[in-house]
């Protein structure tokens, strides 16, 4: 083989070079759209991150809530409690009913 000055061509490491200069520049249009979301998201928590509760306070809350659920229940309790059962409504039903009858009959006798 003679040696012409010319380097030898490798073309499968060329081809190697090329799919990874593409994937570079896939990799930084990628980010060049990222770039401004996560600002955007970096903003927003740094402007939020101060209204936000922090573990301890979410931790004091726990008691207080639970004394208030307990207070809800005792009242929902107390309600169910209060109301007629269907038994009680039926009976309800029926002296409306009779007393209704009643009042008619005697209405009847004073009429004739």
């Amino acid at each position: 083989m003679a040696d012409t000055g010319n380097p030898p061509r490798e073309t499968g490491l060329e081809a190697r070079v090329a799919r990874l200069e593409s994937d570079v520049s896939e990799i930084r249009s990628i980010l060049n759209r990222l770039a401004p979301r996560i600002d955007e998201m970096y903003g927003f928590l740094t402007a939020k991150l101060s209204e936000l509760a922090t573990k301890a306070e979410l931790t004091s809350l726990r008691p207080e809530l639970r004394s208030e659920i307990a207070d809800l229940r005792n009242e929902l309790r107390l309600e169910i409690m209060q109301r007629p059962t269907r038994r009680q409504s039926v009976f309800d039903i029926f002296a409306v009913v009779g007393l209704i009858g009643a009042i008619l009959t005697i209405a009847a006798r004073f009429t004739h």
